[in-house]
């Protein structure tokens, strides 16, 4: 068996360039710039809108982990007779 390794020395720019994969990044300043003057206005809303998937799914990771624990710290019987 033969290993053969190859490294590629490129910037982000050149790699997207060679897969062919659009420049996103002017979009992407857009959305910071927006993003940002939403908050220094004071609107909560955006980040909360933005970060609900992430806390929602962080609770459900949490409560699984407690009940695994509290499974564990039980022994694996169930405290319901």
């Amino acid at each position: 068996m033969m290993k053969i390794s190859i490294d590629i020395d490129m910037s982000p720019q050149e790699a997207r360039e060679l897969m062919g994969w659009p420049d996103m990044s002017k979009l992407h300043e857009a959305s910071i710039a927006s993003l940002n003057e939403q908050l220094k206005s004071g609107n909560q809303e955006v980040m909360m809108s933005m970060l609900k998937p992430y806390l929602d799914s962080s609770q459900q990771a949490f409560t699984f982990y407690q009940k695994m624990m509290q499974g564990m710290a039980d022994g694996g019987h169930s405290a319901k007779k």
